[in-house]
């Protein structure tokens, strides 16, 4: 084969070269064609993941949870965090945030973006685990945090159980501490006392932390808790009253079996709302915690802004007596004090008070202010646990819970508007009020506390008032509430007569009704119509202002007693009279009336005697001086219309008589 010339050789390189840069050429458009295929692609796929989330848009449209806005949605979240009613027994943390965080999308960015909703950092297990409390603390942000620690009770001889709890309450404190300055609420609540140590040493060594505490509620899952072996009995009878003054927004506190002065007297200082639960044990040891006067004497002393106090089964032994000369024989025995009055306090809320120790119990406090008084009395305990010390007015004989002694003095409740009062019997009703004095009382309630079958035949007679009451006349009372209780014949007409301004009547559930509805029936007198022609009862005798009556469950009366009460209140006889003798004097209209002369009473000396005095010179009373509740005869000759009567579960009464009695101008409600 011949050898071909350079010349050759670089033509056909040549040629190659420019088949290369064509290939390259066409290698470039394919890229651009691939590249602008794949835009078409992405473009493609974006618009199909638009259009779906179109549709997903629409779905999600029909549903109308999905109507709300967003800042509607947050607050529903927020209020579901806040109702601890939604627990679950395996999970240590609550539930709520995180459930919500794993519905959609939509709500997952709301329930992180939303700080304040992990803000509620709760501890329901034995078993520390410091994962679930270090994520809700970090995603709360900077919102206040709200601390509650409750695992599930155990038996006290449990050893493993409270070792348990010491530690998980030991490391949830220890992972508070950096976070303290914004707790505004604790709820603490545990069964072995070594981990109410830890957590009173946390609240005592931190008060310049403690900024933003407003509710404290410090407890024991069980009655009688024993101390032994932690210092808190030794720190209670040290007080922790020297430490330093510290300002405070602390306003609600609840304390359950904790021994009080534990608590530093700083953060009491602002309290307003104070709760104390402490039930009397089974059996009373050395190493249980007593609560006794002294103690709760001087606590109260430390809340000078309190306003509400609720008491749970809470009666403290009386190791304390008052300075009073009558007193002076236990003078040398027991420490003396003196009462301590709480200016501002305007509720107070006694639930399962002994009728002997509420007395003894007020006695020690001044309530210029208290407006409602709450009290469920129950019945006294056949056994003193310790004698060794007073109870109400019992002095310490072995029998004293039974024999009292000779009463010591009245108090006068004279803001106290609202009065409601619930017993077990009659007798504890009696021997619980006779020495208070209501003067101003506008609202009150008597009601039977005890458990009754449903079909029960078993009555709780209600005392006579003026057995109740040292003084029965209650000139200012409006509302009146009797519930589950038995009026004996005779007593209701005698109890409605010291209730001269009463506007509405509320019976639940009550027997002997039909006699107290006949005497708000009862006419004052009788008088002829303005022809002359008919003789007919006109006014009443109890209870003129009477506006409003409600009977719930009541099945022993009868209709015709309900009408005669609405009859005689929806014609006003009297007023027929004195336009029917206009030429008579009113004196001679009321003797028609009552059907005997009237003559006026001679003035007495000492009235002759004030009526001649000067006109610049007042007459001076008594501030607690009761007004007469004697009805002026005016207002029984013209009683007010009955303006509502509430029918409720009574089916001796059908609904077309119920109804009836709008015609006499009474609005009705049958159920």
């Amino acid at each position: 084969m011949p050898r071909r010339t350079s010349a050759a050789i670089d033509h056909e390189i040549e040629v190659l070269q420019a088949q290369i840069a064509i290939l390259n050429r066409r290698e470039d458009d394919f890229v651009r064609i691939l590249e602008d295929m794949a835009r078409l692609r992405d473009s493609v796929k974006a618009e199909s993941v638009a259009l779906a989330s179109q549709i997903t848009e629409l779905e999600r449209q029909k549903k109308p949870i999905n109507w709300l806005p967003s800042e509607l949605l947050i607050q529903i979240f927020v209020s579901l965090a806040e109702d601890n009613s939604y627990t679950s027994a395996d999970l240590a943390y609550s539930p709520s945030p995180v459930i919500i965080s794993q519905v959609c999308q939509k709500w997952r960015k709301l329930a992180f973006a939303t700080s304040i909703l992990w803000s509620r950092v709760s501890y329901r297990c034995r078993k520390w685990s410091a994962s679930p409390v270090c994520a809700f603390m970090n995603r709360s942000g900077s919102s206040l945090l709200d601390l509650t620690f409750s695992p599930p009770p155990y038996r006290v001889d449990d050893v493993d159980a409270a070792t348990d709890e010491k530690l998980a309450s030991q490391g949830l404190l220890d992972a508070l501490n950096p976070q303290l300055f914004r707790v505004r609420s604790i709820t603490f609540e545990c069964t072995f006392p070594a981990s109410m140590r830890l957590m009173v040493a946390t609240l005592v060594d931190n008060l310049h932390k403690l900024k933003s505490l407003r509710s404290l509620d410090l407890s024991f899952a069980t009655l009688g808790p024993s101390f032994t072996h932690t210092p808190l009995l030794e720190w209670d009878e040290l007080g922790r009253q020297n430490l330093p003054d510290r300002p405070s927004v602390l306003t609600h506190l609840r304390l359950q079996q904790l021994p009080l002065l534990l608590i530093p007297s700083s953060l009491l200082r602002s309290v307003r709302t104070l709760e104390l639960s402490y039930p009397s044990p089974r059996s009373q040891r050395v190493s249980q915690y007593i609560l006794r006067m002294s103690h709760v004497h001087r606590f109260l002393s430390f809340t000078p802004e309190i306003q509400h106090l609720v008491l749970t089964e809470t009666t403290p032994l009386r190791d304390v007596v008052l300075v009073e000369p009558s007193e002076g024989e236990t003078e040398s025995r027991y420490a003396s004090v003196s009462p301590i009055e709480l200016p501002k306090l305007r509720s107070l809320t006694w639930k399962l008070a002994y009728p002997r120790d509420v007395y003894s119990f007020m006695s020690f406090f001044g309530f210029p202010a208290l407006e409602r008084w709450d009290i469920l009395v129950a019945d006294s305990p056949t056994k003193r646990g310790d004698v060794s010390m007073l109870r109400g007015n019992h002095w310490d004989e072995p029998d004293s819970y039974i024999q009292a002694e000779p009463l010591s003095g009245v108090l006068s409740m004279s803001a106290l508007k609202e009065l409601y009062v619930s017993c077990q019997d009659g007798d504890t009703l009696i021997s619980s009020l006779r020495q208070f004095l209501f003067p101003a009382l506008e609202q009150l309630e008597f009601a039977h506390a005890g458990k009754c079958p449903p079909n029960c035949d078993h009555k709780h007679p209600l005392p006579r008032l003026d057995y109740i009451f040292r003084d029965p006349r209650l000139p200012y009372l409006t509302h009146f509430t009797l519930s589950h209780l038995d009026v004996f014949a005779g007593h209701g007409k005698l109890m409605l007569g010291y209730m001269p301004n009463l506007v509405s009547l509320t019976l639940i559930s009550c027997t002997g009704m039909d006699n107290m509805l006949q005497a708000l029936a009862e006419a004052y007198g009788r008088a002829m119509d303005a022809e002359h022609k008919n003789v007919r009862g006109c006014g009443v005798r109890v209870c003129p202002k009477l506006q409003e009556i409600a009977l719930w469950g009541c099945q022993d009366f009868e209709f015709r007693s309900l009408f005669a009460v609405v009859f005689a209140r929806a014609q006003p006889a009297g007023v027929t009279l004195i336009e029917a003798q206009k030429d008579v004097s009113s004196a001679d209209a009321v003797s028609t009336v009552l059907g005997r002369k009237i003559r006026p009473l001679k003035k007495s000396r000492v009235a002759a005697a004030q009526g001649g005095s000067s006109p610049g010179k007042p007459h001076m009373h008594s501030p607690n001086r009761v007004s007469s509740t004697l009805i002026p005869i005016e207002e029984a000759l013209r009683p007010v219309r009955i303006a509502c009567v509430h029918v409720d579960d009574c089916p001796q009464i059908t609904e077309d008589e119920a109804l009836s009695l709008e015609e006499l101008g009474t609005v009705v409600v049958y159920r």
